[in-house]
């Protein structure tokens, strides 16, 4: 049996949530609430609100101890407790249906569009800037702040001939990106098997399977083979600031790192961790409560 824990927060609350979800070492995505304006097939609104949801085993983890951290989690925080909702699944029911009724094409800037593949293509859509995603349990599907802000980056670079590194690469959608726009190749590193295993299924739905190397590690622990040109890091503030003296040296003396999951509390300190690890800043941008950032390795 599964739990599926579900709490409706404002935006700006994400990041120390994803916090707690990783302290149990859950599996956890986030699911930006819009609304839609009814213009056109992309068009929508953010509502400021996100659901985090987490999913536990009755059988491998204590849900109820779960259930009971994210209820004072919420009143440390001074939200409402009826914030938090639950749904229960048997092993074999699809607890993502729901979610992918509500999965719909994006459109990233003027160049990207992302979409499941159960959605006709759209009216202005190339092959060339159509990345698929059939999301799972995996972060990443066009919608999310930050993944908006890493793609709009990308875009400003050409990565054809290059070797990149995407630490927490969730469903893949950063990496498969830059290897439909010509990369060499590159590693896609996640630390929950589940989102490996999805990853490799959205590869094959993108025709790169076989130039993309996607494996279950922990940052901790993985030593690369050969140094990158660029580096792309959809993580959350803990996690960039206690690992980029690890991954700092992965990355070629010039070469490139785009960061994003950086909320406005944190931006300071990450910034600073930035300078002092030898990335020379280019540009940040800001969607919501988000910062993403392009950096040189100087």
């Amino acid at each position: 049996m599964l739990k599926r824990f579900n709490v409706t927060i404002p935006s700006d609350y994400e990041e120390p949530l994803l916090g707690l979800a990783d302290r149990f070492g859950v599996g956890v995505f986030s699911s930006p609430q819009i609304r839609d304006e009814g213009i056109g097939e992309t068009d929508f609104v953010y509502t400021g609100e996100t659901i985090v949801s987490f999913v536990a085993s009755t059988v491998e983890q204590d849900t109820a101890a779960i259930e009971t951290a994210i209820i004072d989690w919420l009143k440390d925080f001074s939200l409402n407790p009826s914030a938090l909702s639950i749904e229960e699944y048997s092993d074999n029911q699809d607890w993502m249906a729901g979610f992918r009724e509500h999965f719909k094409p994006i459109c990233v800037g003027d160049k990207i569009v992302v979409r499941p593949p159960w959605e006709p293509e759209l009216p202005h859509e190339t092959q060339a800037n159509t990345i698929l995603i059939d999301p799972g349990m995996a972060f990443g599907t066009g919608t999310h702040e930050t993944t908006r802000l890493c793609l709009e980056f990308m875009s400003q670079i050409d990565p054809a001939g290059q070797f990149f590194l995407d630490l927490g690469a969730g469903s893949g959608i950063l990496s498969f990106y830059l290897m439909k726009h010509n990369a060499q190749g590159g590693v896609a590193i996640e630390i929950e098997g589940a989102a490996v295993e999805n990853m490799r299924k959205n590869a094959a739905l993108n025709g790169i399977s076989d130039r993309l190397k996607m494996i279950c590690a922990d940052l901790g622990t993985y030593k690369p083979e050969i140094e990158a040109d660029g580096l792309v890091a959809n993580i959350t503030s803990p996690v960039i600031l206690e690992y980029l003296p690890v991954f700092t040296p992965w990355v070629k003396k010039g070469g490139w790192g785009i960061f994003s999951g950086v909320n406005s509390t944190n931006a300071p300190i990450v910034k600073e961790a930035f300078a002092r690890n030898g990335w020379k800043h280019l540009q940040e941008k800001t969607d919501g409560d988000w910062h993403g950032f392009y950096l040189i390795r100087s």
